[in-house]
Formats: C-alpha cells, structure tokens, sequence
C-alpha cells in the first residue's frame, strides 16, 4: 500500500522542495514514488499543497480521508488539510505554539497524532529561516512517522541543493534534537549527522 503524505504550507515555505526532497530520499533508499501536481498558488503567500505516495501504489492524488501523514508548513494551512488524514494518520505541524486541546481531542478520537514543531522559531536560531522545512522533515523522520532515514535526507539535500549542505545538515541535525527532546530523550551531541 505505501505511505500517502501530503505536504501543505504557503508560498516561499518550501512545500514544493520539501517534496522533491522526500522524493529523493524515497528514490535513494530504492522505493517507488510518485508525487502529483503542486495544487494552489505557489507564489509567496498563496496555499500550497502536494501529494507524495512512497510504493505501492498507481493514482497520483491522496483522496480525502486516506493520507498517512501531514506535513504542514503553515498551521492555518495544516488544520485546513486534516480532511486528509486517515484514521490512524499523523499530523506535524510548523508551528510555536501547542495545539489547542479540543482540535487534539477530537483528532485523537479519530486515532490521528497531532505535533506542534517549532520550525520556524529552530530555522531562525540557526540564522537561516529558509530551513524550516528541513527541520520539520527532521523531526518527523526522527519520530519514526515518515518512512526514510536521516542519513537518505543528508544524500538527497548533497544532490539538490549542493551549495547549503552545511546550514541543510545543521537543519537536519536541530530537527533531530527536537524530536528527540520532545519524546524526551536526552539530546545527542551535536555533530550526530554524519
């Protein structure tokens, strides 16, 4: 059957990179992919959405109610396409703040996890906001819900975007200490990307 993902945020988030990366690293770890149209207006401030299918499977567009996993780069955006999820699914969302408990509650009625991730806030520490989507890729790859390992992401950031692989690595690497911290884990030394 795969893993259906869908990936949301708005214009300038980096919805359709995010995509190609994942496709890449799915491509790296030798599974099948395919991603559909990007939906929306991608230029800055626009709705941006994506489909991925990781295997398995031959329709390129995720129906509502059958997604395995959300990626949302933008919280307005995310709780907007939750209609995706299956029951069962999990939810990532960019955002500071934690999610109120009656949008948590009901969600988890329907057995979907819902995360709030500080993306945007971690990006911005590290002095690049452009890096947030790779953080949130980090963070949900390390909490064991997206289906390629840190180690195919690194590969995959090396082919596409050559140029930032350091500031990409130091993203990867703040994603991965968040999820960790969040399970709470006591945070690796930094430097555990290789």
């Amino acid at each position: 059957e795969g893993t259906k993902i869908i990936l949301t945020g708005v214009g300038g988030q980096g919805v359709v990179f995010a995509t190609r990366l994942l496709a890449r690293a799915a491509t790296v770890e030798g599974k099948d992919v395919l991603a559909s149209e990007t939906h929306g207006m991608s230029q800055r401030g626009g709705s941006v959405t994506s489909h991925l299918k990781l295997g398995g499977s031959l329709a390129p567009l995720i129906r509502p109610g059958t997604a395995d996993l959300l990626l949302a780069f933008d919280a307005t955006e995310g709780l907007r396409n939750l209609t995706y999820l299956a029951a069962g699914g999990r939810a990532y969302l960019s955002d500071d703040l934690p999610v109120p408990d009656p949008v948590r509650n009901a969600l988890l009625q329907r057995g979907i996890r819902l995360q709030s991730v500080p993306a945007a806030t971690l990006a911005a520490q590290l002095g690049h906001a452009a890096v947030a989507n790779v953080i949130l890729l980090a963070f949900a790859a390390a909490d064991g819900a997206l289906p390629v390992r840190i180690e195919s992401l690194l590969e995959a950031l090396g082919d596409l975007a050559p140029r930032n692989l350091d500031v990409n690595r130091a993203a990867l690497e703040t994603g991965l200490q968040a999820a960790k911290a969040a399970q709470g884990e006591e945070p690796a030394p930094s430097g555990a990307v290789e």
